[in-house]
């Protein structure tokens, strides 16, 4: 990981110029180079632990990562509706879903698969060229994903399926901080406005299904741990569900920033290529505006 950090050139300050805006005068100019380091470090150990997936088993899995609060998840369960399992893109996401699915819970995995539509690639040949070793590296991921319990439900998936994969009480994995989807939403998040895809939490409302706000985090000379916070029912209002849940995650971020080093940096470097980047400040353009007609959300 020291080899990439260093090879990573103007990488890295692209991704302190993030952290920057987010924690502003929080740290000093040798914290923030410290932090970008730290992004690296962990970003690196996630990556390479990603290569055990397909060899880990119910007999191995804790040796790698652990649950907290695992009893969160259980009372969200007991209400046989389903659950929706919010986590940011941080951490060891692919040691997560093979914990739930070693540990026999029933889980599916909504998400993008695969490589990204051709002519997409072709508009942006510098971030999503296709070519031989991202295929073969896609192809190897999604090989060691497959080798794992888990239903997997991609992003043209009917929503009627993801309806009834919550009716058999199964939990459903989202990220909320995804980049694609069919409506956006404005929101405070990191000191910054950040655009967040609506179909989250108007499925949870709309189904009923508890929201189980999650994080991971992979500490120095330890192994990873899953934190799993209260489960919250969705009632009716999706904007006070989204308030909720996003509060919770700011916390867990803040406390451990360097997990989402890689993830500010790759949302910065495709900001273009979309109407809804991650963080406005970040817009090429103005069709993000569209997104804006409203005042947002105002989150602490």
């Amino acid at each position: 990981w020291r080899l990439q950090w260093l090879m990573a050139g103007d990488r890295k300050q692209r991704m302190e110029d993030e952290y920057r805006k987010w924690l502003g005068h929080r740290l000093t100019n040798r914290g923030y180079t410290s932090l970008v380091r730290d992004a690296y470090r962990v970003a690196f150990r996630t990556h390479l632990e990603e290569l055990l997936i397909g060899k880990l088993g119910p007999n191995t899995i804790d040796q790698w990562i652990e649950f907290r609060g695992i009893e969160h998840l259980e009372e969200a369960l007991s209400a046989g509706k389903g659950v929706i399992w919010m986590y940011p893109h941080a951490g060891p996401v692919m040691l997560m879903i093979a914990a739930l699915a070693h540990r026999g819970f029933e889980y599916t995995q909504y998400a993008a698969r695969g490589q990204p539509p051709k002519e997409l690639a072709e508009a942006h040949p510098e971030l999503l060229a296709h070519n031989s070793w991202r295929k073969a590296i896609r192809r190897a991921r999604e090989e060691n994903e497959n080798r794992l319990p888990v239903e997997y439900l991609t992003l043209d998936a009917p929503v009627r399926t993801l309806h009834r994969h919550l009716q058999q009480n199964r939990i459903v994995g989202i990220a909320f901080d995804g980049r694609i989807g069919h409506g956006w939403f404005p929101a405070t998040f990191l000191n910054r406005t950040a655009l967040f895809s609506t179909g989250p939490w108007k499925l949870a409302c709309s189904t009923e299904a508890t929201v189980v706000p999650v994080f991971c985090h992979s500490p120095i000379n330890s192994k990873a741990y899953i934190e799993i916070g209260q489960p919250i029912s969705p009632g009716k209002s999706w904007p006070d569900l989204a308030t909720k849940v996003l509060d919770v995650q700011q916390k867990w971020l803040t406390q451990h920033p360097e997990e989402y080093g890689i993830w500010l940096l790759h949302t910065r470097d495709r900001a273009g290529i979309d109407d809804h980047p991650f963080f406005i400040d970040n817009a090429r353009d103005d069709r993000h505006l569209r997104w804006l007609a409203d005042d947002g959300l105002q989150l602490r």
